[in-house]
């Protein structure tokens, strides 16, 4: 139970942050073709900042409720979490960064937080806890216009130099925990980690086998019509997560149904000939999501589906 998602939550909620050492890592990042190069500068913290930062953690780890798998696919978390592996994301990447200590350069000067990608905020103790924060695309250092920014020392307001903010959110995209990350923002973890690459790729495997088992008859087609498009990048990598198609009777029941349930999809040599009008249909009946209520009868398109006995 202590290796399963649901045994790490509880462990992560066990912890004692009360002696606990806090850093915290600015990362950058640059696109090198379609590879995400990370680095990060370690920022030097007062011990009053520190305990605010535990605090924070803390706050939202007590705030996890129930889990689930990561998909590509998935409904609106509310109070729920999403888990999956770090090693299936860019993430083990910045953890081999921080993990050179005191080798990484420390940010000195101001000019160091130019750029800043995300943040992340580790605690150590007997344990290794790390959050992801990704910065806003608009963030800059600046004090934001009609509002003054003041510090009282030494008996007096002073105004923060324009240039010197820098926003701690209480906001948390992800945890990491030993091998597994724990997502509240699905959207900024998958922008965060640079998730996109990681689809287009399933686009062009997935894409690929359609080729190599002939399943549809114009590929290429179908290539430009999913293109970068978020949305179906999305659907066309939960049909490579499923692999429904490469079931050796898949394709013979699929001919099957459309037949039976009058799908309307016309089928060639064994081929699902794509059209403007079925684009949508047949990236949704690949992936299985064409399901039919034995109690009604009725047929529904689904967009999330979880098969019984699981939460």
């Amino acid at each position: 139970m202590s290796n399963t998602p649901t045994g790490k939550l509880k462990k992560l909620r066990s912890l004692d942050f009360n002696n606990a050492d806090v850093f915290l890592w600015i990362v950058k990042r640059k696109l090198k073709g379609t590879k995400a190069i990370y680095n990060a500068l370690n920022v030097e913290l007062e011990d009053k900042l520190s305990e605010k930062l535990k605090i924070i953690v803390k706050e939202k780890i007590d705030n996890c409720n129930h889990i689930k798998d990561y998909s590509h696919l998935s409904e609106d978390l509310d109070d729920d979490i999403l888990t999956l592996s770090h090693k299936e994301t860019d993430f083990p990447t910045i953890y081999s960064e921080i993990q050179k200590g005191s080798d990484n350069l420390k940010a000195e000067k101001l000019e160091d937080l130019s750029g800043t990608w995300a943040y992340i905020i580790e605690i150590k103790n007997n344990f290794q806890l790390m959050t992801f924060t990704k910065v806003p695309e608009s963030w800059d250092m600046k004090k934001k216009k009609g509002i003054l920014n003041l510090v009282f020392i030494g008996k007096k307001f002073k105004d923060l130099d324009d240039n010197s903010i820098f926003r701690i959110q209480r906001k948390i995209d992800f945890f990491c925990f030993e091998d597994i990350l724990f997502i509240l923002d699905k959207k900024k973890f998958e922008t965060g980690l640079n998730f996109r690459e990681g689809m287009k790729s399933s686009r062009d495997e997935v894409l690929n086998d359609f080729e190599t088992f002939g399943i549809i008859n114009d590929v290429n087609k179908l290539r430009e019509k999913i293109g970068e498009n978020m949305k179906y990048l999305r659907k066309i990598s939960m049909i490579k997560n499923n692999g429904y198609y490469k079931n050796k009777d898949f394709m013979a029941r699929l001919i099957q149904a459309n037949k039976m349930e009058k799908w309307g999809l016309t089928i060639v040599n064994n081929r699902i000939v794509l059209t403007e009008e079925n684009f949508n249909d047949i990236l949704t009946v690949l992936n299985n999501d064409r399901l039919k209520s034995p109690i009604t009868e009725e047929t529904f398109d689904v967009h999330v589906k979880v098969p019984l006995g699981k939460d």
